[in-house]
């Protein structure tokens, strides 16, 4: 019975011992705990534990993910590593932890191809779409101003509500190159490319490019008028690349023909996008516009996408010179003798575009056929359909 007793006090005394090994916390020096705030960027946290990263592992943070939020969750004395995995779970991102650094990356998401995704196959009987663009800039106030109804573009044709008495110079231009007038009420329809022009003359606006593409039925043309930037990252061997992002004015098109009995359509899938960078320090900033839309045009119709805003700021120093360009220090004259002028402007980019069928390549060289050459050939199938039938006779 002792040796029962002595027995159970010494398994009571080692289970002890070994649950308070479990419970007892991880103990790090100050120097490896790391204190966040939730309103810190992701790249300046990721900044910050980098630094006690390279200190206790030589290792870097590369940070490879398109995430440039708030942290949104509270770093209070944590081990520099589990706040690292925390704020990288928090936002849904994920860490590939390598023997000379971390690198943090997006969700790998893969796209499931939908079965109407198939394969077009070409053949010398495939169409084709041209598709005319027009990518102009102009003053959102002028817009406003002129009431330019840009839905009504019909044939190269748009309305604009002009109120004509005490119009403004460029509203008298308008008005007098107009197609149509209502002078009771200022309704008028002009050209698209006239209009274009007087607003260009006025430097109210600016047409950016005018690409034109042809694209195969069910295939994507491409259109870019800006420039690629670069980002410095890490491959998976640790080597450092540069990764490239366009950016500027870019169309992205989708035709395909729908054919109706006699009549053909075009469904037309178009991806819109206004984008620049700014680099930074820690990270580049990417300021985007985008707009997708599918619509279904007859050959030669026109449509229009806007609603693609930015907003321009320009700095004007004014004042008498040499003394207002002094530097602030120099007694603060240069606030007695000149003064900053801010000048904020809204711009919308219109997108004006065509359609155009193209016949397949194999009717445009019947078509070129001479005349006499098809009569020759038909009259040669015909002798030799004469010649069958009398053999099988």
């Amino acid at each position: 019975m002792k040796n029962i007793v002595i027995t159970f006090i010494l398994f009571s005394i080692v289970s002890l011992v070994y649950c308070q090994q479990q419970i007892v916390p991880r103990n790090f020096s100050e120097k490896d705990q790391i204190t966040i705030s939730r309103e810190t960027g992701f790249a300046e946290a990721i900044k910050a534990i980098e630094v006690i990263s390279q200190q206790s592992e030589n290792r870097k943070i590369v940070n490879m993910s398109t995430f440039i939020g708030e942290i949104r969750i509270p770093i209070k004395q944590l081990y520099w590593k589990d706040a690292l995995s925390l704020i990288v779970g928090f936002n849904n991102l994920v860490i590939d932890e390598r023997p000379g650094a971390f690198i943090i990356k997006d969700i790998e998401v893969k796209e499931v191809k939908k079965p109407e995704d198939k394969e077009v196959v070409i053949t010398a009987f495939t169409r084709q779409v041209r598709i005319s663009s027009i990518f102009f800039k102009a003053d959102k106030t002028l817009s406003n101003q002129i009431g330019i109804n840009w839905t009504t573009l019909i044939g190269g044709k748009v309305n604009a509500d002009i109120k004509f008495s005490g119009a403004s110079e460029i509203e008298s231009d308008l008005f007098q190159a107009s197609i149509s007038k209502n002078f009771d009420t200022g309704n008028i329809t002009i050209d698209v490319d006239a209009l274009l022009r007087i607003i260009e003359g006025y430097q109210r606006g600016a047409i950016i490019a005018r690409p034109s593409i042809i694209v195969l039925s069910g295939k994507t043309g491409f259109v870019q008028v800006g420039q690629d930037f670069s980002v410095k990252t890490i491959d998976e061997a640790g080597n450092v690349i540069d990764k490239f992002f366009e950016t500027g004015h870019i169309l992205e098109v989708t035709p395909k023909i729908l054919v109706e009995g006699d009549r053909e359509v075009i469904h037309l899938k178009v991806k819109v996008e206004k984008s620049s960078a700014i680099p930074g320090q820690i990270s580049t900033i990417i300021n985007k516009s985008k707009s997708s839309t599918d619509i279904i045009l007859y050959d030669g119709e026109e449509t229009v996408i806007g609603g693609l805003y930015d907003t321009d700021t320009k700095i004007e120093r004014s004042g008498i010179p040499i003394l207002k360009d002094l530097p602030w220090w120099f007694f603060g004259l240069r606030y007695l003798f000149g003064y900053s002028s801010h000048e904020v402007s809204t711009n919308e980019m219109i997108i004006i575009l065509k359609v155009e069928l193209i016949d397949s390549i194999e009717k445009r060289r019947e078509d070129a056929i001479p005349i006499m050459d098809i009569l020759d050939r038909e009259e040669l199938l015909n002798k030799r359909s004469q010649i069958i039938f009398k053999n099988k006779e």
